[in-house]
């Protein structure tokens, strides 16, 4: 009906994206930001809350893990396998590490379905801008 509209996933910078470290490793878990609970304990980020292996220290006790930091700094689409030669990888940038452990055991393992899924949103983008492109091309 030729009203404007804006859906979140499709708000792409096909053009440029975030910065290079942000296409290369992604959200910055354990790095730019972490989870902190009610009782002090520190996590890469709210999803791992709450999973043992991914605690990184507490507040309280003055305990931080700086290899586990550097281990999600190191967690980038060039460690990531299947990642590697997609051609999607500075968009989705090897996808959520937590839903990489949650799926697939590793936060070096790309969840399948939602590589899936950011291609095909990155597909319609594209298609979107092309569109556009063409339009105003008239």
């Amino acid at each position: 009906k030729g009203k404007k509209f804006n859906f979140f996933h499709f708000m792409l910078d096909l053009d440029q994206g975030p910065c290079a470290i942000k296409r290369l490793r992604g959200c910055g878990c354990g790095n730019d930001y972490v989870a902190i609970t009610p009782d002090g304990d520190i996590f890469p980020c709210h999803q791992f809350v709450g999973i043992d292996e991914y605690k990184m220290g507490n507040i309280d006790e003055g305990t931080f893990d700086q290899e586990m930091k550097a281990d999600f700094a190191r967690a980038h689409v060039y460690s990531k396998p299947d990642c590697r030669d997609c051609w999607a990888k500075f968009y989705c940038s090897g996808g959520c590490n937590a839903n990489n452990y949650q799926y697939m055991g590793d936060i070096r393992t790309a969840h399948k379905i939602s590589c899936q899924l950011e291609k095909k949103r990155l597909e319609c983008a594209i298609m979107m801008k092309a569109v556009k492109m063409a339009e105003t091309a008239e």
